[in-house]
């Protein structure tokens, strides 16, 4: 009688155990899958020049459209500006493993910065359009996003808009 017990005792033992390592490699197989915080799903970033947030990722897949046809790779310390526009992403983690895929989009932003420098001045595009400058009115030039040029010191007066 002794002996059948310990057998019971045994089968249970070995249930719990299981049950146990079962549900550590479940807890492994979710808390270790790759996930985006930033930018959140259907958000509308104003700033081109913000910083994807992951969690156990190495890679940021990014596409403008939902099947990842023609994408693009981001790891860490990719820098790039985007254009105006609604993009889907997802991140890429170890072993292959993909988040869910997430939308955001990109809000036209005009921007145009004069900086004083020492012999001249730069102005550059600090927006995420292309942009028609006109200086004092009278002389246009273009102006990709991100682009700068050196000015003269002088009185001069620059506009720009959307080209």
């Amino acid at each position: 009688m002794k002996k059948r017990n310990w057998k019971k005792i045994e089968k249970r033992i070995l249930i719990v155990e299981t049950v146990f390592v079962v549900g550590i490699l479940i807890y492994l197989l979710f808390s270790t899958m790759p996930s985006q915080i930033y930018p959140l799903h259907g958000m509308t970033i104003e700033n081109p020049n913000f910083v994807f947030e992951i969690e156990n990722g190495e890679k940021v897949i990014l596409s403008v459209n939902e099947n990842f046809e023609n994408f693009i790779t981001l790891e860490e310390g990719s820098d790039m500006i985007l254009p105006p526009g609604d993009y889907y992403w997802k991140v890429r983690g170890r072993f292959g493993r993909e988040s869910e895929v997430k939308i955001f989009s990109i809000q036209d932003s005009v921007g145009l910065d004069l900086r004083e420098r020492k012999e001249n001045y730069e102005l550059e595009n600090s927006g995420n359009v292309d942009l028609e400058v006109t200086k004092n009115e009278e002389e246009e030039f273009d102006l990709e996003a991100g682009e700068y040029v050196e000015v003269e010191k002088d009185d001069s007066k620059y506009e720009g808009g959307r080209k």
